[in-house]
């Protein structure tokens, strides 16, 4: 992980075509309790099918997070690392490694001491969007952002990039995730058609 200002980050290529960017807790991961810790179980092994599936039709996707570290309520540099280390690798595992991981920085409101983990400004959503597409040179009409919170969706639209509310953990995942990755191959290929 590299510190660039307020941003924590991990950029690889492995990828080529397009780019989806995905809120990583919530979709990757189940948003826990304060008082657990993550585990294995929290990690939805649909999606990760689905991960591989795009890695093998050479898909750029990567993880935007909030840098929620292994215990729910943990945030930073370290926490983030040390999560960050332990999906790569399980991802890599099952052959559906990320080009990419940020996590953005939590500060402490100006002029106070933050007491809870919800007490934070957080750095724009919209940059760290910004920051993925530059980094890989992507038309925004080849991206694509993934997520469940109004903030994500607000935060693609302001970056004028297409975006799927995605609900990960229903009844009928693997139908909800197949959904996903057929509605994600038709923009990404439309996207491209448009810009080559």
């Amino acid at each position: 992980m590299t510190k660039d200002q307020e941003l924590f980050s991990l950029f690889r290529r492995v990828g080529s075509t397009g780019l989806v960017i995905f809120e990583r807790d919530g979709l990757l991961m189940r948003r826990r309790d304060p008082s657990n810790h993550l585990t294995l179980g929290d990690i939805d092994e649909d999606f990760v099918r689905m991960l591989r599936r795009l890695r093998e039709l050479n898909f750029r996707f990567g993880f935007i997070s909030d840098q929620r570290g292994m215990d729910a309520w943990s945030y930073g540099q370290p926490g983030f690392a040390a999560l960050t280390t332990v999906l790569d690798e399980l991802l890599s595992i099952h052959e559906a490694i990320p080009d990419f991981w940020m996590g953005w920085n939590l500060l402490p409101r100006a002029g106070t001491e933050a007491k809870h983990p919800d007490d934070h400004r957080r750095v724009s959503v919209v940059d760290m969007i910004l920051r993925a597409i530059d980094s890989y040179d992507v038309d925004s009409r080849n991206a694509v952002f993934v997520g469940n919170s109004s903030s994500g969706m607000q935060a693609a639209k302001q970056a004028k990039i297409a975006a799927i509310v995605y609900s990960d953990w229903r009844n009928d995942k693997a139908r909800e995730t197949q959904r996903l990755h057929n509605t994600l191959e038709r923009m990404v290929s439309l996207g491209h058609r448009r810009t080559a």
